[in-house]
């Protein structure tokens, strides 16, 4: 099974797999918008923040190989334009959807040994500004595969979390900003005109595609025995090189001043 099966990693995994020779349960929100590329996987209705749907999912899975939890999207801006319910929107898909799902396909899990592979971000180690609550529910996702890891160990089942780089998909295009106003000439209003115009920056230079993840996920979901981690791109490992050698004060000296460098290129 894999979630968020519309657009970017879900959609690659899920027909990597299926021209593997697995049959796939590919997620989406509304299978009557299902991309034509998931011909040959079975499209399953799963929104992942909706508990109903991920109850009728865990009783009608008796046997699963795999569960691969990819789906999420990020609140981005300055947490003073963030809404109580768009954080909370945030944290019930990114974190509790996935454990939801786990813990209602634990059964079928079990029965057949299997794994589960959480796609968490680079986001979940940095801490990056202006994502607060998408930093955070990455975080808690990789900490949560680390418990559950060992929980579930004793279950026959393997945890592995995926830490991606940057890569082009449409998540950027999938971004939720913040809707709370906020006053002009503030430090908050800076904050977000600086950032939008970084995104659209981004948005405009060619990027990597979601092949080496894709692939990586693949092997994982064959291989023997999983890792506890696997960082994806050179973004990725070098990031989680430097916070483990890097004392705390140096990494957020030298992690502040590339993502301010980043902001004032675009007033350039």
């Amino acid at each position: 099974m894999v979630t968020g099966c519309s657009s970017g990693f879900g959609l690659g995994i899920a027909c990597a797999l299926r021209d593997r020779g697995w049959q796939v349960l590919a997620g989406v929100r509304d299978p009557q918008q299902a991309p034509p590329a998931l011909a040959g996987c079975e499209v399953v209705r799963l929104d992942v923040s909706d508990v109903v749907q991920i109850e009728a999912m865990g009783a009608a899975v008796k046997r699963l190989d795999c569960l691969i939890n990819n789906a999420g999207y990020a609140l981005t801006g300055p947490l003073a334009t963030q809404e109580a319910k768009q954080m909370r929107a945030q944290l019930e898909v990114n974190l509790l959807g996935p454990v939801l799902l786990i813990q209602a396909l634990l059964p079928a899990l079990g029965q057949a040994r299997g794994r589960v592979i959480n796609v968490g971000s680079i986001a979940g180690d940095i801490g990056l500004p202006l994502n607060a609550l998408y930093s955070a529910s990455k975080a808690a996702l990789h900490a949560m595969g680390d418990a559950l890891r060992r929980e579930l160990a004793d279950h026959g089942v393997q945890v592995v979390t995926v830490v991606p780089g940057g890569f082009r998909t449409r998540f950027m295009t999938n971004m939720v900003w913040g809707t709370r106003a906020v006053e002009p000439d503030t430090v908050e209003a800076r904050q977000l005109d600086g950032y939008r115009a970084f995104q659209q920056r981004l948005a405009s230079r060619p990027g990597r595609t979601p092949n080496a993840l894709v692939k990586a996920v693949v092997q994982l979901a064959e291989c023997v025995r999983v890792p506890p981690r696997v960082c994806v791109g050179s973004d990725a490992r070098m990031t989680h090189l430097l916070l483990r050698v890097l004392p705390a004060r140096w990494a957020d000296a030298l992690l502040s001043r590339v993502f301010r460098r980043q902001m004032q290129a675009d007033k350039r």
